[in-house]
């Protein structure tokens, strides 16, 4: 019984664990590899130190294995090199017999540990266990400090009494023990920001994030990218893989646009929720799932199973924790706040800057009705901050769709050729029928006219793609590569 859980506990701890072996006998380095992978690590090799350099900064291990005599060069070099650029990794040394004083040495010099060849293989595990353990803590250290900062920095900008609520379920949420949360809301609204948040506040902040877009992966590598396949489950699998879910370990998953999965994919997920374990593709093992859920969707589920394009059992297993993300319309009075605020941030990105912003602009973006949401505020913002670069900002620098609310609210828009009209018929003799066009002889923007045919599609159809895209006449996909193209995709 004791050895049963005492190879359950290194299991454990090995699952996931990235480990680079450095050595040039290929047997040895080989049967190392297949024990370390037989519980469940990570594991690439390397001959030399050239080699081994190299695979350090792409592979980015938890732990090092190494040889202390290579064909080019010392382990002991190797050891300096690698203290000084990520002192956090351990590095087990292993030695000829004649070189346990260099051993020795490299003790002093950082090194975790050292195995004198020849050695038992438990030997082996018990000190990769030891040093994986380690590696772990660190790793939890240095990520709470980072936490300790970036809680102070992560801020959810809204003053509305309808933040104040969201940013209260998110805290309340985030250190509970639920695992599976849902996120609602329009198109550009935060969802991602929201489920980050319910990541960063919660004790598995330490835990990688993984976000998965289950509307950009295509359908038949979003099985694969999700749950990792095993070395020959089809052609082209030539080593196991791991997928996102296993990568996750006790973080958090984000699968944005829940919507958008495969009925094929949604059961086999329904099934990892309901018992919290899954295999790779071609795998036999069950691999357990300790990671919180988070699914977004900007479409109305329940109007997808209606028509069959979401399985009711899925939803009501997602639907456990369900957060509402307010449209920017729905919050208005925060725009000053989330100017400021985005203003602050573009100008960082794009290195310049930061300008003042007029008070005749805040009422200007309060007249908008923003189908967009803040996804489209930040758009107009870094529009006019790269086209003009402004000291200070106004109405004129600042390009907006469906002028047609503001002049409904008594505002009158600025005169200035970069607004977007999304009223097309009232524009200057152009006139846009089912099957006729006429030009008028100003001239118009293509790019312009696709963007807003592309904006009320979306309006018309409540963010319904496939009814968008047959109201466009196009395909679904073609709908998707079109929005995408304009930063309208969510």
């Amino acid at each position: 019984m004791s050895d049963l859980s005492n190879d359950h506990n290194s299991i454990k701890i090995l699952l996931g664990l990235k480990i680079l072996i450095v050595d040039d006998e290929d047997i040895l380095a080989w049967s190392i590899e297949t024990e370390l992978k037989s519980k469940g690590a990570e594991v690439i090799r390397a001959g030399s130190c050239r080699d081994a350099l190299d695979r350090f900064r792409s592979f980015n291990p938890d732990l090092v294995i190494s040889d202390l005599r290579l064909p080019d060069g010392n382990g002991l070099d190797l050891l300096t090199t690698w203290k000084k650029d990520r002192p956090e990794v351990p590095v087990i040394l292993i030695t000829a017999h004649s070189a346990v004083n260099s051993a020795i040495s490299a003790l002093r010099l950082g090194a975790f540990d050292y195995l004198q060849k020849p050695f038992d293989f438990k030997n082996l595990i018990a000190a990769v266990q030891r040093a994986g353990e380690v590696s772990s803590l660190r790793q939890k250290v240095s990520s709470f400090q980072g936490r300790e900062r970036d809680l102070g920095e992560f801020k959810i900008i809204g003053e509305h009494p309808c933040m104040k609520d969201l940013v209260n379920q998110l805290q309340r949420i985030a250190t509970s023990k639920v695992d599976t949360v849902l996120i609602t809301g329009p198109s550009g609204t935060g969802k991602e920001l929201a489920a980050r948040a319910l990541h960063t506040w919660s004790s598995r902040a330490n835990q990688p994030f993984v976000e998965i877009n289950c509307a950009s992966i295509p359908e038949n590598l979003l099985e694969s990218e999700l749950f990792g396949y095993e070395k020959g489950a089809f052609t082209d699998a030539r080593e196991r893989k791991l997928g996102l879910l296993e990568i996750a370990k006790s973080g958090t998953i984000f699968l944005d646009e829940i919507g958008e999965m495969p009925l094929k994919i949604q059961a086999k997920l329904l099934r990892v929720l309901e018992y919290k374990r899954f295999k790779r593709l071609g795998g036999t093992k069950d691999i357990e799932l300790p990671a919180r859920i988070v699914a977004a969707t900007n479409r109305n589920l329940l109007s997808e199973i209606g028509s069959e394009q979401f399985r009711a059992d899925l939803y009501y297993r997602l639907n456990v924790i369900n957060i509402k993300v307010p449209s920017l319309k729905e919050r208005i009075s925060d725009i000053p706040h989330l100017t400021e605020h985005l203003v602050e941030q573009v100008a960082r990105e794009l290195e310049i800057k930061k300008p003042l912003v007029s008070s005749d602009t805040f009422r200007f973006l309060e007249a908008h009705s923003w189908p967009g949401n803040i996804r489209e505020l930040k758009n107009a913002i870094k529009r006019a901050l790269v086209l003009f670069e402004p000291e200070l900002l106004s109405p004129k620098h600042l390009q907006l769709e469906d002028e047609q609310n503001q002049k409904n609210n008594g505002i009158t828009p600025p005169s200035h050729p970069n607004i977007i009209d999304n009223s097309l018929p009232a524009k200057k003799g152009f006139e846009l029928e089912a099957t006729n066009m006429i030009l008028p002889d100003s001239g118009v923007s293509l790019e312009e006219i696709e963007r807003s045919l592309l904006l009320q599609a979306l309006d018309r159809s409540r963010n319904n793609q496939t009814k968008a895209s047959k109201l466009l006449g196009i395909t679904r996909h073609t709908l998707r590569y079109r929005l995408d193209k304009y930063g309208l995709l969510n």
